[in-house]
């Protein structure tokens, strides 16, 4: 038996880790939460009014509800992902959703109006006024193509055009009368003709077509100051405008599953755009398109279903004692608690009070982060960064945590530096903690290299993030070198294999082995570099070593055939930990 084909008036948003979809009474937002859960608020919409059922002034009013409405359920979203943080817990919400709106349609009218219009007229010195106007629509869809394929780059834009195609894929398959299910779900059309990325492609067009035909009633009424003054051509653009949705929202309605011959150029390009906005989407989106899907239908089929909403935010002080379980655990101490709190609510410890509110979406992240503490994890992993020598630098279990020993290495490297022109290397750099710190510090050239992966790509993370200019290379030790350095730094793996598994269980069951052992004795990469070092260093340069506490004299002994080793200097614990060396 065939499914029944049906026709729906759902229709959706993609929201940041979710769906909103909206029916004839209803709305339903589906966010999947830290936590993997699905979290749903829903609510009754009100009657519309008259207005919004006369055709072409309908498409005016709906744009600028919609506008509203998609910034509120954004914001929501957000709330309830974690995403950021709103100090004042909902009060200024209609301020900032009205800033948000005018920001957006500021910078809409900016990209796709002023900006065409501008281009044409200071880069293009066209005398032929049609011309002219030819120019400025092209520009205006190589604009927007560009825009998309942009933003498109970005990770949480890539989940969100994800969720996008999770959203359509499930309308497409309620609308062949089909369960929804994800194994239904999941072949259907990732292409709409609701879409509102072809509402867009709409509205653009149809600009260009007004612009033309204004064109030609200027040029025929001898109107001139419409093709020689910007600011002239720009208000009308701008007065059109409203004109321009009207006509795209009928087009997009009216035909909206019809195969129109004149309409069809139209469409085909909406579904090419689609292409770029619209993205394959996992399982786990598929599942939040099909909760809010079926929220909407229930409620829209039933008035007697209540709303559902979103936990409300509790005080700093009720959520601490819901957490106590967890800060039994001895893996978690106190400080640790706060250090989270300070990192997800993005708060300072001096600024924490019992009576701060927790959006119910961070306290999620907050017990997640607490949990991953309590099975052992170190804080740092957990809060994906940590402190060095005064700089934030990203780390995850593809490098060594940074500790405070090695800040003095550091310190060691910046006092042996007599020239801001020095070449440093920063050898098994790891997070690049070292390199870029004396970058931060210095203008010497600095070149970090690891031979893990996962260590360059943290590498270049700091290194972006701290607005950095620096070498990174990926190698085995010096093998990538040709060329030679002022100082050659390195905190190598030093611990012997067998005493690894006798480690802090938070250092070997979580930071990486490649990072830890030094082989047998743990000194095997102390001799690749007593052998290989002088070759990469210039005459007079140094060689800056991180060591085990009790290896001091099998380095230095290591050393001593082609290195003069000048000092060795002891940690904060009074344990020996820096060899200074200078090659002979």
């Amino acid at each position: 038996m065939k499914d029944k084909k049906q026709v729906t008036q759902i229709a959706g948003q993609a929201v940041i880790e979710g769906v909103m979809m909206q029916g004839a009474s209803s709305r339903a937002l589906a966010v999947r939460d830290e936590a993997g859960r699905i979290r749903i608020e829903s609510e009754r919409l009100k009657p519309k009014s008259k207005i919004r059922k006369i055709p072409f002034l309908r498409g005016i009013v709906n744009l600028f509800i919609s506008l509203f409405s998609g910034t509120k359920v954004l914001m929501k979203s957000a709330e309830a992902a974690a995403e950021e943080v709103d100090a004042s817990n909902g009060k200024n919400l209609n301020g900032l959703m009205f800033l948000s709106v005018l920001l957006g349609f500021g910078m809409a009218i900016g990209l796709f109006v002023l900006l065409p219009t501008a281009i044409t007229e200071w880069i293009f010195n066209i005398s032929n006024k049609m011309l002219k106007l030819v120019i400025d629509a092209v520009i205006k869809i190589l604009i927007m193509i560009g825009y998309f394929a942009a933003i498109s780059q970005m990770k949480d834009i890539r989940r969100v055009f994800m969720y996008h195609g999770a959203e359509h894929k499930t309308i497409s398959c309620f609308e062949q009368g089909k369960e929804l299910t994800v194994e239904n779900v999941r072949p259907c059309s990732r292409h709409h003709d609701r879409c509102g990325t072809s509402f867009i492609v709409y509205v653009i067009i149809i600009s260009i077509i007004l612009m033309l035909v204004t064109g030609l009633i200027a040029q025929a009424t001898g109107f001139t100051a419409y093709f020689d003054k910007i600011w002239v051509r720009s208000l009308i653009k701008l007065a059109l405008l409203p004109l321009t949705a009207a006509i795209s929202y009928e087009i997009l309605m009216v035909f909206a599953g019809k195969n129109f011959w004149l309409i069809r150029p139209l469409k085909w390009l909406g579904k090419q755009m689609q292409k770029i906005t619209v993205r394959e989407p996992d399982d786990s989106m598929i599942e939040v398109a099909i909760a809010a899907h079926k929220t909407v239908q229930k409620m829209d089929a039933d008035a007697a279903v209540e709303e559902i909403h979103f936990p409300a935010p509790v005080t700093l002080g009720e959520f601490k004692k819901s957490v106590e379980p967890l800060l039994q655990y001895k893996t978690i101490e106190s400080s640790d608690v706060d250090w989270i709190l300070c990192s997800v609510l993005g708060l300072k410890r001096g600024q924490l009070n019992d009576k701060i509110s927790v959006p119910f979406g961070y306290g999620v992240r907050i017990e997640k982060m607490l949990e991953r503490c309590a099975k052992g994890e170190p804080l740092q992993y957990v809060l994906g960064n940590t402190e060095f020598c005064g700089n934030l630098i990203s780390v995850n279990e593809g490098v060594l945590i940074p500790r405070m020993e090695t800040e003095l290495v550091c310190e060691e490297v910046l006092k042996q530096i007599n020239s801001n022109r020095a070449k440093v290397l920063d050898l098994c750099c790891g997070s690049g903690c070292i390199g870029i710190s004396i970058a931060l510090k210095t203008k010497c050239y600095v070149t970090c290299s690891d031979i893990s992966p996962e260590a360059i790509k943290l590498t270049k993370k700091n290194a972006d993030y701290h607005k950095l200019s620096i070498n990174i290379v990926k190698g085995d030790m010096l093998k990538p070198f040709n060329s030679k350095f002022d100082i050659i730094v390195c905190n190598p793996p030093y611990i012997k294999t067998d005493v690894i598994e006798t480690l802090d269980e938070k250092v070997k069951d979580h930071e990486p082995r490649l990072a830890l052992d030094g082989g047998e004795d743990g000194l095997k990469y102390y001799r690749y570099l007593a052998e290989y070092a002088p070759r990469r260093l210039y005459k007079n340069g140094k060689l800056v070593l991180e060591i085990g506490y009790d290896q001091a004299n099998a380095v230095k002994e290591i050393l001593q055939n082609n290195f003069n080793v000048e000092e060795i200097k002891k940690d904060y614990g009074g344990n020996d930990r820096i060899v200074v060396a200078t090659v002979k």
